[in-house]
């Protein structure tokens, strides 16, 4: 009788043994890669496209949309419903941590650029602009549109 118990205690000791074991598991299953992120290794992601200001800068009031794509490149997003839009979306990450995201998104009237918006939405580094003002492009353009004169 006393050695049934001994097995009865020993099995039910197993069991629970078991059972924590597998809610261990799966714990360690669902939290996954959230207890120590900073440990495992991530890969640095750029995504959309690089846009320089020397890019920028060759930029012009009056453009054709196929100027501009030769320009700048083709789009990350056209929006179906106006083409009159073409943005540029670009996002930088490091070690799976934001480092830079832009978006730069450019206005066509009849099919002829018309305005420029150029956004730096996040920066761990923020860009100072330079003594021409490159980061607000849509000054620049119609600075450069009231020097031009008008044609007739």
């Amino acid at each position: 009788m006393l050695s049934l118990l001994y097995k009865h205690y020993e099995f039910v000791c197993i069991y629970k043994m078991i059972k924590r074991i597998i809610m261990l598991l799966c714990f360690f299953n669902l939290t996954g890669c959230f207890l120590i992120p900073h440990v495992l290794y991530k890969i640095d992601v750029q995504q959309g496209n690089v846009v320089t200001d020397e890019m920028l800068d060759k930029l012009r009031e009056g453009m054709t949309k196929p100027q501009v794509r030769f320009v700048l490149g083709s789009p990350l997003i056209v929006d179906v419903f106006r083409d009159n839009r073409w943005d540029y979306v670009y996002i930088q990450r490091k070690k799976g941590d934001l480092v830079e995201q832009k978006k730069l998104t450019i206005y066509f009237e009849d099919d002829r650029l018309m305005r420029i918006e150029n956004k730096q939405l996040y920066s761990l580094h923020p860009i100072e602009s330079d003594a021409r003002g490159t980061k607000n492009t849509e000054r620049l353009i119609e600075e450069e549109a009231d020097e031009q004169p008008e044609r007739h």
